[in-house]
């Protein structure tokens, strides 16, 4: 099961939810970015589950979930992520979430947003409750067009921080490797920022988001 999954699974254990399926579909605000990524990971269309989300921060997920290599990461983040790898992951998470959280994953309550910037860019924190213990947070950027989009690092950021370092720890001084680089520059830093701004993930994650900041901006 990926990892994405087990994460929102305590998400899902903590927050046992109503459906969140009544909302409009789309990417025109926060909460319509996670609904959409919602619905389409239990409609199967994983299309609509890769759209809903930051590509490269995906691609970055992807490469530390399958253990890829520089190469290949390094395509995902230029070219996309090709279809047979979306179509197996989405279905994967949805039957991994379903299984282990009793519930599919668009059966959690979307609630408002609040907007914030993180190193130039317009995040929303998102609360995704059922009104049983406190809320989680899933967060979404601003694209270039205005619109929506979820940002799976600055969600998960907790459980894969230690793991974002590892990665780059790793890399070389490829042409693919500088590909990697630009990538965490650009996606996995204001990610950091704006997960350690909601100040959910407490202070070693904190700890860990900083070391990571430090050493992509060395």
């Amino acid at each position: 099961m990926p990892r994405l999954a087990v994460v929102l699974i305590a998400c899902a254990l903590v927050a046992v939810a109503c459906s969140g399926s009544d909302e409009p579909s789309g990417h025109s605000t926060p909460e319509r970015a996670v609904v959409a990524w919602f619905d389409a990971i239990d409609a199967g269309d994983s299309q609509a589950a890769t759209d809903a989300v930051h590509d490269e921060g995906l691609a970055l997920i992807l490469a530390i979930e399958n253990d890829l290599d520089l190469g290949t990461t390094a395509s995902y983040l230029d070219n996309g992520i090709p279809a047979a790898v979306r179509n197996a992951y989405w279905a994967s998470f949805a039957e991994g979430f379903s299984t282990f959280a009793s519930r599919p994953i668009s059966t959690l309550t979307v609630g408002e947003s609040s907007v914030f910037t993180a190193e130039g860019w317009e995040y929303a924190a998102v609360a995704v409750s059922g009104g049983v213990g406190a809320d989680s947070m899933v967060f979404t950027r601003q694209t270039d067009d205005g619109s929506w989009e979820v940002d799976i690092v600055a969600t998960l950021a907790d459980g894969f921080a230690s793991l974002l370092v590892d990665l780059y720890d790793g890399l070389d001084g490829s042409d693919d490797a500088a590909v990697v680089r630009a990538a965490y520059a650009e996606t996995v830093v204001p990610a950091m920022w704006a997960a350690m701004g909601d100040g959910a993930f407490g202070d070693e994650f904190n700890r860990i988001a900083l070391t990571l900041v430090d050493i992509v901006g060395g």
